[in-house]
């Protein structure tokens, strides 16, 4: 993959190693479910337990067994809905069981109740918001609308759950949402309820548990194209419609991604019954050759056709919208990579005259319009992801968006295409997602305003847990920057954040769950918020300090990554797994050379700038460390009830220490071997480069062992985690066991240290 394209998403399913036997999806399923640490997303509340020893303050309640939750009898459906999740949550985590009843506004009053009501709270001005009424002996939750009830239970669950007991202090307070619309991804394995109580009111159905595509032609029961309708499926749609309608029953937004990117070849039958819907001779994969032709979306019929699978698809699921991408994959128009021309233009003679701009605005106000025609207030929302490689005439899409129309969106990334000026003159390419570089974009500002000149509205995507500073962990444990990078979606002027796990599953960490606590108005300091989070999740004062350092230390440790690698390739990646390759003629085990549909996952040489490179990747080391012993630190302090949930952030630091560990060995350990090895192959040497070539060779020695060591503590995380290894999490071809590709590469390292360092110091005529 060149760094040009290095933006662009894995778009399909990828090659199997044929080395490795395969495993079914559900064997993954069962090796997710079995993980120690998977409570967090198949359960929202399993995150929190009850500290016995906790005692309210003077100006504080508690919560006790005859109380009771009342529901105003005159409410809509919601305010029940979330009731019954208070009342769980209450037996659940807290050791209450509370009854629920209804009651009247008027008889509201009586003691030791928790009111709940849809009316009679929050600002009038805006929608969504809630006011929280704790007095001696009632509490009321009371939204502006149903949504800001929902929003209110979800804020007192979280107080009492960093009180880690029923413990409510006293006082009023009233709550705003900064954003309007906040999508986000169920949690594997998990439900609505721990998508609400994640802190989200938007959400993406889909045929499977995250942010996945659905292709438009089995879902449309349009007949105006004959060749397409054996493709729909109607229980698909009927599974759709039944998703949306669960999330419904939560007051969630809901919207589906659709794809349709299909190749026919130029004598296909559906060429040769309708000449008009051939459109632009195209690439799927911009290093091999044309996949095919596109429908081309200018033809009437093709127009005709997506109209109709819009009207029918959002009359037979209920949808608030509908995105695509539009940009360099996944929905197709003729300005989609196309074959033999330069970019911005096109091989279909009719796009080509119409331009770029024209053909893809059309295609989304024209889903638009027939979607609003089954509901008035649905939007059809476009992402121009990598358009600027392919059809945009400027690298912000401005053109684009001054062509769309009420009913339209925008979809761009908070942090992409931007550069990073760093220390030594590197310049970091944000070609994808990062949680270096905070955001807003420039870009992204300049997209904003362009949208909010139109009349249209733009909203922006953050992933929920990973960057590609670190893509082999479950999720980054740098809470600043997640935190403020909440804080940044929300002061954007977006009219919503989409915060989708569109590579993998969001798996319900930390991360994921902190970006709701910026989301609304109080803001509360970041310090202090964390600093309570680190004392839910680690169950003491002392622990929580130490928590709290790590994270810093980690957030520290991101500026020092240098680059954003290709997908998935090398040690950033594969963290411990990866083998230094020492030899440059050693043969290289079959593990090691698997390949995905792109490219293989290991590297036997560094890339970019190495020695500047290399010093990042020791200082990120570096930093890392002083997390770990922070960590180390903390651990000795934390309850038995705390101890899985502290785990489940414990582990995945110390990998990504070890990980940078592995990272700035291997950088060290290609400039020590090619500077050797060019000495090998001189025809003289001087007793100076003799004696340079003697402590570089010592300092190699060095490096391996390190790495060795750095393997074998590593091997003992993996093992209590499997979110860590590549074998299960597949973001390419298939790997063996993180474990076994472990003791592989020490038998390698071995090999290295035993016989090749010795070899070449022969070569050399050096102390061994």
């Amino acid at each position: 993959m060149t760094e040009k394209w290095g933006g662009i998403m894995l778009l399909s399913a990828l090659f199997l190693c044929e080395t490795v036997p395969f495993v079914p999806p559900n064997t993954l399923d069962v090796i997710y479910q079995n993980n120690p640490y998977s409570f967090l997303s198949r359960d929202y509340f399993a995150r929190f337990s009850r500290d016995p020893n906790a005692v309210a303050s003077t100006d504080a309640i508690t919560i006790m067994a005859d109380w009771s939750i009342t529901v105003d009898a005159n409410t809509d459906p919601l305010v029940e809905v979330m009731a019954g999740d208070l009342a769980t949550f209450m037996k659940q985590c807290m050791e209450i069981d509370l009854a629920v009843r209804k009651t009247t506004e008027e008889a509201q009053a009586q003691p030791r109740t928790i009111f709940l009501s849809d009316h009679g709270g929050g600002n009038a001005s805006s929608p969504g918001s809630f006011t929280i009424q704790v007095e001696r002996d009632t509490v009321a939750v009371r939204g502006q609308n149903a949504a800001g009830l929902r929003d209110g239970v979800v804020q007192l669950v979280d107080r009492m759950g960093f009180r880690a007991a029923p413990i409510l202090q006293v006082g009023e307070e009233t709550m705003t949402p900064r954003l309007a619309l906040k999508i986000g991804t169920i949690p594997r394995m998990g439900s609505y309820r721990d998508l609400v109580f994640l802190g989200y009111n938007g959400v993406i159905i889909s045929p499977t548990d995250q942010a996945s595509t659905t292709r438009l032609k089995e879902v449309s029961n349009s007949k105006a194209i004959p060749e397409l309708t054996p493709s729909y499926d109607p229980a698909l749609v009927e599974n759709l419609a039944r998703k949306a309608r669960d999330a419904r029953r939560y007051g969630i937004k809901t919207f589906v991604s659709l794809s349709m990117w299909d190749f026919y070849p130029a004598d296909a039958p559906i060429f040769l019954n309708h000449p008009g819907l051939r459109g632009a001779e195209a690439y799927k994969h911009m290093d091999r050759p044309p996949a095919g032709h596109l429908l081309c979306t200018e033809d009437p019929l093709m127009r005709r056709y997506l109209a109709e699978s819009m009207k029918g698809l959002f009359e037979a699921i209920p949808l608030d919208g509908a995105l695509i991408i539009v940009g360099g994959e996944e929905f197709q128009h003729c300005f989609m990579r196309p074959s033999g021309v330069e970019p911005k233009h096109t091989n279909c003679a009719r796009c080509e005259k119409a331009g770029a701009e024209t053909v893809v605005a059309n295609l989304c106000n024209g889903m638009a319009e027939a979607a609003r025609e089954v509901n008035p207030e649905a939007v059809l929302v476009a992402w121009p992801y990598s358009a600027k490689h392919f059809w945009s005439a400027d690298e912000d899409q401005i053109a684009f968006i001054q062509k769309l129309k009420p009913g339209t969106a925008l979809l761009t990334e908070i942090e992409k295409d931007d550069v990073l000026e760093k220390e030594g003159g590197i310049k970091k390419a944000i070609w994808d997602y990062s949680i270096d570089l905070i955001g807003p974009t420039d870009r992204a500002k300049r997209q904003i305003a362009a949208c909010k000149a139109v009349g249209v509205a733009c909203y922006l995507k953050s992933e929920p847990e990973l960057a590609f500073e670190a893509p082999g962990l479950p999720y980054i444990p740098c809470m600043d920057r997640w935190f403020d990078r909440a804080d940044a979606l929300a002061a954007s002027g977006a009219d919503g954040a989409w915060v989708l796990a569109w590579f993998r599953p969001n798996q319900g960490t930390t991360s994921a769950e902190v970006y709701k606590y910026a989301f609304w108005n109080p803001v509360p300091d970041r310090d202090a918020l964390l600093t309570r989070l680190a004392k839910r999740i680690a169950g003491s004062e002392e622990a929580a300090s130490h928590l709290r350092y790590a994270w810093n230390h980690v957030s520290e440790a991101i500026p020092w990554s240098p680059e954003l690698p290709p997908y998935f390739l090398g040690p950033y990646y594969l963290g411990p797994s990866h083998p230094m390759f020492a030899d440059p003629d050693g043969e290289i085990p079959d593990c090691f050379k698997a390949k995905s549909e792109f490219a293989g996952h290991f590297l036997t040489e560094a890339r970019g700038e190495v020695e500047a490179f290399g010093r990042c990747y020791r200082n990120m080391e570096r930093a890392l460390l002083e997390a770990v012993k922070a960590l180390d630190a903390a651990s000795i302090h934390i309850p038995h009830r705390c101890r899985a949930v502290f785990e489940a952030e414990d582990l995945p630091t110390r990998w990504f220490y070890h990980t940078a560990r592995t990272h700035a060995n291997f950088y060290e350990s290609c400039l020590l071997r090619n500077f050797l090895l060019k000495i090998v192959k001189a025809d003289s040497r001087t007793a100076e480069e003799i004696a340079e070539a003697q402590r570089q060779y010592e300092r190699w020695q060095a490096v391996l062992e390190d790495e060795r060591e750095n393997t074998k503590a590593a091997i003992s995380i993996v093992e209590k985690d499997s979110r860590l290894d590549v074998h299960t999490t597949r973001d390419g071809a298939v790997l063996e066991r993180a474990t076994d590709l472990m003791h592989k590469k020490l038998a390698l390292l071995d090999h290295e240290l035993q016989v090749f360092l010795p070899s070449l110091a022969e070569k050399l005529d050096l102390a061994k």
